[in-house]
C-alpha cells in the first residue's frame, strides 16, 4: 500500500510540479492528497490517516511558522515536512525545532529528494514513536515493581505494628543476662529458642550465637561498658536442635539481685530478613528493565546511522574504565554507563541526509547536527533516571575553556560526567572509521587530547585515558576496534 500524502500548497502549480517529482521519484510509494488552505487541511486530518504532511508555510488563511505549529496542535503525532520558497536556513531549523522532521527548498528539490525526505521523515517519526513507547514501558515497569516493594515493606510495617501488641501483651522475647549468662528468659524466649520452662538460666550467650557474629555480641558488651545506656542489633543464634534464627536485640543496663545486668527484648526477624532481600530482588529487576530500555534507545540510533553503530558501546565501555579509574563507586560507574549509552540519542532528531553524508558536513549542516545534544535532553529530561543523565547527555559536547556546545560552559560549572564523556566520545571518534576519512589510530587520539589537556578536556580525566592504554592495556573490546599502545 502506498503510503499517503496530503500536501498543503495554494500554488496549483507547485502543487503539480510535487505530485509529478514524487511520481518519478518514487513511483507507487507515495499516493498525494491536495489542499489549497490551512482550515481545509486540518479537516481532512481529523478524518482521514495520513503518513506525512507537507506543507507550504504561506497559505491564503495561515502564514509562517503559525502554519505548521497549527498542524502540531491538531496532530502532535503527524509526520511533518515543510515545504518553503524561503531559502533562509535559520526558519529550516526553527521548524524542525518545533517538530517538523525536515525541510526543503522550492525550486531546488529534485524527485529524489522529495521522496528520500520524505521516506526518512515517516522513518524517523516512527523511530521517535518507539523510543516514546520503550520509556513509556520503562515508567510502568518501574512504577509496577515499585508498588510490590511497596506492598511488601507494607506488610513488613503491620507485621510489626502487630508485633508491638504482642509485646504489650508479655508476648516478646525477655531477657535478663548478667556475667555473660542468662539469669531470666521468659516462656517466649525459651519458645523462640527451643528450650524447656526454665531450661535457659544459666545458658551463656556466647554459647547461643553462631561464631561468625560473636564480634557483634562483643562489641555491643563494650558499648555497654564504656558508658552506652542501651544497644540495639542483630546476629544469628542457634537453636537448641541445632536450626538458625535471625534475631533482633534490644538491651539497656540495668541492675539484678544489686548487680549490674542487662534487660533485653529479642524477636524473630526472619520474616523482615526475608523481605529485605525481595526488595534487593526487586531492585536489580528495576536495574534489568532500565539497562534493556537503555539497549532500545542505542539501537534506534545505530539504526539510523549505521557509521557508528557500536559508537554508544565502546563509549560507555572507555568512559566506565575512566571513572573506574578515577575511583568512582560502582553506582555512579552505572549512571555513567547509562548516559554514555544515550549520549547521542537526539541525533534521531538529525535528517537520515546529513548523518549518512559520505563527506565532510558544511557549516550549515554541522550547526544542524550540534542540536543533538539538545534534543537528547528535550528526550531524556522527563525520565525518572537517579543519576544525572539529561544533564551528562546535554553537556558532553561542552569544554573547559567555554568554546563547547550548546550552552558554552566553563570548567567547573559542567558535569563530570559529560567531562569524562567528552573525552571517551573524542577518542573513540578519531579511532573509528567515518565514511569521509579512514581511523586516525590511537597514538593520534591520545596525542590530540594531550594536547586540549586542561584547555578543552579535564586534565585529571584525560591523564586517567592515557594511563590506560599506556600502562594498563585498556582495548575496545568484543570487535577488535583497537587496542592498547603497547600491542
Amino acid at each position: 500500500m502506498p503510503s499517503r500524502i496530503l500536501l498543503i500548497e495554494d500554488n496549483p502549480g507547485e502543487a503539480r510540479l510535487v505530485q509529478v517529482a514524487l511520481a518519478e521519484g518514487a513511483p507507487g510509494e507515495f499516493a498525494v492528497t491536495t489542499a489549497e488552505r490551512l482550515a481545509e487541511a486540518l479537516a481532512l486530518i481529523r478524518t482521514e490517516r495520513f503518513e506525512a504532511v507537507v506543507c507550504d508555510l504561506g497559505l491564503p488563511d495561515s502564514t509562517g511558522l503559525a502554519t505548521a505549529q497549527a498542524i502540531f496542535a491538531e496532530a502532535p503525532w503527524m509526520t511533518v515536512v515543510v515545504l518553503t520558497g524561503s531559502h533562509d536556513d535559520d526558519l529550516g531549523r526553527e521548524a524542525i525545532r518545533r517538530g517538523a522532521q525536515d525541510y526543503l527548498v522550492k525550486g531546488e528539490a529534485g524527485a529524489v529528494l522529495i521522496a528520500r525526505t520524505l521516506r526518512y521523515a515517516i522513518e524517523r517519526k516512527r523511530l521517535e514513536t518507539a523510543l516514546r513507547e520503550a520509556n513509556t514501558t520503562l515508567e510502568y515497569r518501574v512504577a509496577e515493581r515499585t508498588a510490590d516493594l511497596q506492598a511488601a515493606i507494607g506488610r513488613l510495617t503491620a507485621s510489626e505494628a502487630r508485633f508491638r501488641v504482642l509485646i504489650e501483651q508479655s508476648l516478646a522475647g525477655i531477657y535478663i543476662a548478667q556475667e555473660n549468662e542468662f539469669r531470666y528468659a521468659n516462656p517466649r524466649l525459651e519458645q523462640l529458642l527451643g528450650y524447656g520452662a526454665g531450661k535457659m538460666v544459666g545458658v551463656r550467650l556466647d554459647g547461643i550465637v553462631i561464631a561468625e557474629d560473636l564480634p557483634i555480641l562483643r562489641a555491643q558488651d563494650e558499648k555497654l561498658r564504656v558508658g552506652a545506656s542501651s544497644i540495639t542489633f542483630e546476629l544469628r543464634a542457634r537453636k537448641r536442635d541445632g536450626s538458625i534464627v535471625e534475631l533482633g536485640a534490644q538491651g539497656a543496663r540495668a541492675e539484678f539481685d544489686g548487680k549490674p545486668a542487662i534487660i533485653g527484648m529479642a524477636q524473630d526477624i526472619s520474616e523482615k530478613k526475608r523481605v529485605e532481600e525481595q526488595g534487593q530482588r526487586y531492585v536489580m529487576q528495576l536495574e534489568a528493565v532500565l539497562m534493556n530500555s537503555v539497549q532500545v534507545a542505542t539501537t534506534i540510533c545505530e539504526m539510523r546511522d549505521p557509521y557508528t553503530a557500536g559508537h554508544q558501546r565502546r563509549v560507555a565501555e572507555l568512559g566506565v574504565a575512566i571513572g573506574a579509574e578515577l575511583g568512582w563507586d560502582a553506582d555512579r560507574l552505572d549512571g555513567l554507563r547509562v548516559a554514555a549509552y544515550l549520549h547521542d540519542v537526539g541525533k534521531v532528531k538529525i535528517p537520515a541526509d546529513i548523518l549518512l553524508k559520505p563527506r565532510r558536513l558544511t557549516r550549515t549542516e554541522f550547526n544542524i547536527v550540534k542540536g543533538h545534544a539538545q534534543a537528547g535532553y528535550e528526550i531524556l529530561k522527563d525520565v525518572a533516571f537517579h543519576w544525572p543523565v539529561a544533564q551528562s547527555v546535554l553537556q558532553h559536547h561542552e569544554r573547559m575553556d567555554g568554546s563547547g556546545y550548546p550552552q558554552g560552559l566553563k570548567g567547573d560549572a559542567i558535569l563530570f560526567e559529560a567531562r569524562i564523556l567528552a573525552v571517551a566520545d573524542a577518542v573513540e571518534a578519531m579511532v573509528s572509521h567515518r565514511p569521509y576519512r579512514a581511523t586516525l589510530g590511537i597514538v593520534a587520539a591520545l596525542e590530540e587530547i594531550g594536547t586540549g589537556r586542561g584547555v578543552l578536556y579535564d586534565a585529571d580525566v584525560v591523564d586517567a585515558c592515557v594511563r590506560l592504554f599506556q600502562e594498563k592495556g585498556f582495548a575496545f573490546g568484543g570487535d577488535g576496534h583497537t587496542s592498547g599502545v603497547r600491542s
